[in-house]
C-alpha cells in the first residue's frame, strides 16, 4: 500500500532525460523510483556500484577537459592494446 509521499529536488534537464529513458521502458518517473527504493531494502544497499574517482583519474579526467596529453591511436593498435591488457 502507497501511504507516503517523498519530495525530492532535482536538475529540470535530468528530470527530462529520465522521464524519456522511463517511459520507453514503460514505467513513470514514480514506478522507476518505487522500483529503485524496493530493490535497494530487498539488497540492503544501493543496487548498483558507485565509484569515486581516484586522485590520478581526477588529474587525467581534468587533462582530457584541457586537451592534454591526448594522443591518437588507430582502432588496430586499440585492441591490441586492449588485448595484451587483458592477458596480464
Amino acid at each position: 500500500m502507497t501511504d507516503c509521499t517523498i519530495r525530492s529536488r532535482i536538475n529540470s534537464h535530468i528530470k527530462t532525460k529520465a522521464v524519456c529513458l522511463f517511459e520507453h521502458m514503460g514505467l513513470t518517473l514514480s514506478e522507476a523510483i518505487r522500483i529503485f527504493l524496493y530493490q535497494s531494502v530487498a539488497e540492503k544497499r544501493i543496487p548498483f556500484e558507485i565509484n569515486i574517482p581516484n586522485a590520478d583519474t581526477c588529474e587525467a579526467l581534468e587533462e582530457i577537459k584541457c586537451g592534454k596529453n591526448l594522443e591518437k591511436i588507430s582502432i588496430h593498435q586499440l585492441k591490441k592494446d586492449w588485448k595484451d591488457a587483458c592477458v596480464k
